[in-house]
């Protein structure tokens, strides 16, 4: 179960469809890592390509939302903490014109949902590829189940990305968050599909 709403809810059939796609087309950026001979990735998703590496000692693994990503060896169904992408429209025709108002809308349907729910604005977090700050905020349900969310909220072309790292405990949510922070900050761009505007960010 997910604290927040899930902006971008696929069938979970689409998403079985696209997993494979993810792992068999990976491929190799230009550019190497700044701290390790490792390639970087490229996820293929359901709305087109995100430029962003798994988490050390991570795998995909089949979940909600554009990519999903559990601790490797740990099934879905005993996972205490898991890392996963989302995406969701922004602009003028849209319910939420920009990134601020999401991110305000989101909150708030956290807060209708979880009454004695907690929202904590963060630090913001600098993505070294990108040359951005991004915000990020911790949202705590306090409800035994679920009990903790970080989101990181990225503009991209006409939509907002989210990388959120969901925990049932403060020890598994405190333990992941360092790598949390590194897996956003090998983000690099993505490229939206069925558009002839759709460009790498």
């Amino acid at each position: 179960m997910i604290l927040r709403r899930l902006s971008n809810k696929l069938v979970l059939g689409l998403v079985s469809a696209v997993l494979p796609l993810l792992v068999l087309c990976s491929c190799t950026a230009q550019k190497p890592s700044a701290d390790t001979s490792a390639p970087h990735e490229m996820l293929v998703t359901a709305q087109g390509f995100i430029a962003i590496d798994t988490p050390k000692g991570w795998v995909h693994s089949e979940g909600p939302g554009l990519a999903f990503f559990l601790p490797d060896g740990v099934s879905p169904q005993k996972a205490d903490v898991w890392i996963y992408i989302s995406g969701a429209p922004v602009g003028p025709k849209e319910e939420d014109k920009d990134t601020n108002s999401y991110i305000q809308s989101d909150i708030a349907g956290f807060m209708q949902r979880f009454k004695k729910g907690v929202v904590r604005k963060e630090e913001d977090l600098l993505l070294p590829e990108m040359k951005q700050k991004v915000a990020v905020y911790t949202f705590q349900s306090g409800e035994a189940q679920n009990a903790f969310e970080q989101v990181i909220y990225v503009s991209d072309v006409n939509r907002v990305l989210t990388f959120t790292l969901s925990a049932k405990s403060l020890e598994a949510f405190t333990k992941s968050t360092r790598i949390f922070h590194e897996f956003a900050k090998s983000y690099r761009g993505s490229i939206q599909m069925g558009s002839p505007e759709d460009k790498p960010n």
